[in-house]
């Protein structure tokens, strides 16, 4: 049927007059499906002087809270949380209701003032904006909290914008057990959308199941190091060195693996049962996490101008090891040193 999409000029109304109201003040019911935890972290291994090398982090980031992530101490993580909104009009990735709306694309609003919908009772909603930006968001975390949502109600995904362009992503979710239907408009009686980010007990358990499952037709845990290839797809992360570095990590027994030459069956092929794996820092480490060794090692290489260690709550998560190395170089691209890079692998093969 098609109906009358005015739910979004109603939340521009409420949010011109700073009246926008957040998920927690029109839920109808929360459930707490895990609460807050304090939890402890070790601190990264890494070799002297490499903080001196750090000119920006990342501009989603702090300074003080990089040094935060890579320091020992203790760790705060929110509740895993579960919201039921009560008469919503879903459109193209964004859900609608009482001057809310809640993104889990990151493309603009729709301006449709006509749109087909269908009627749906009850659902549960587990994309999120962030991890339609980023792969590695999309195939870790959006692929736990949708575990989560089949537990609660029928399950359908957001028509993606950058996700849906993904070659490994649609893959991945097969090999999960999670290829739910896509959801272009819908008017809903009662929808279930979550806050699940904090590593607790129960996410912890849902990205472990995930491993499992990406693990399942791999090989057992080998002791291998590998060095996944990035070339020319890091975005303002460009190695420059990638060749020399390669060489040197062959000729100390490391696997390379270039994800955008492989199928998701052969990057599990060559990846199951690692024990260190390295890269530049972003969400080509997604592939190494979803099939590296229990208790493995981490080892992200950092541009001097996007420092960032979103991979070190994973490791601190998932009983993991993790290091990093800072290289030299501008804002677009960077250098790194052979020797360092082999130093701080050996560190963390030996802490593993």
């Amino acid at each position: 049927m098609a109906v009358l999409h005015y739910r979004n000029y109603l939340h521009v109304l409420r949010r011109k007059i700073g009246r926008a109201p957040d998920l927690d003040e029109i839920a109808s019911r929360t459930l707490v499906v895990s609460p807050a935890e304090r939890g402890s972290r070790e601190a990264a291994i890494y070799l002297p002087n490499q903080l001196d090398r750090v000119r920006e982090v990342q501009f989603e980031t702090t300074r003080e809270y990089e040094m935060a992530r890579i320091s020992a101490g203790s760790v705060e993580h929110a509740a895993t949380l579960a919201y039921l909104i009560e008469n919503a009009h879903y459109v193209d990735g964004d859900l609608y209701a009482r001057g809310m709306r809640h993104r889990q694309v990151i493309r603009p609003a729709s301006r449709a003032i006509w749109k087909r919908a269908v009627s749906i009772d009850e659902c549960a909603l587990p994309s999120t904006a962030i991890g339609d930006r980023y792969f590695a968001h999309h195939v870790i975390d959006d692929a736990a909290t949708a575990m989560l949502a089949d537990t609660i109600a029928p399950t359908y995904f957001a028509r993606g914008s950058s996700s849906d362009n993904w070659p490994h992503s649609k893959a991945y979710y097969e090999l999960f057990g999670l290829d739910f239907p896509v959801l272009d408009a819908a008017l809903i009686r009662r929808a279930w959308v979550f806050q699940d980010y904090g590593m607790t007990a129960n996410r912890r358990a849902r990205i472990t199941a995930l491993r499992e499952r990406a693990m399942s037709s791999g090989t057992a845990p080998n002791g291998r190091r590998i060095f996944i290839s990035r070339k020319a797809t890091g975005q303002r992360r460009l190695l420059e060195n990638e060749a020399e570095l390669t060489e040197r990590l062959t000729r100390e027994g490391f696997d390379v693996v270039d994800p955008a030459r492989l199928t998701v069956a052969e990057i599990v092929e060559r990846m199951s049962g690692a024990s260190l794996i390295c890269s530049v820092e972003g969400s080509n480490i997604a592939h190494g996490v979803l099939t590296m060794a229990n208790k493995g090692a981490i080892l992200t290489l950092q541009p001097p101008y996007r420092f960032a260690n979103l991979w070190k709550d994973y490791a601190d998560a998932l009983d993991m090891t993790y290091g990093f190395v800072v290289g030299e170089g501008g804002k677009t691209s960077f250098s790194i040193r052979p020797d360092d890079v082999v130093k701080t692998a050996d560190m963390l093969s030996a802490h593993s």
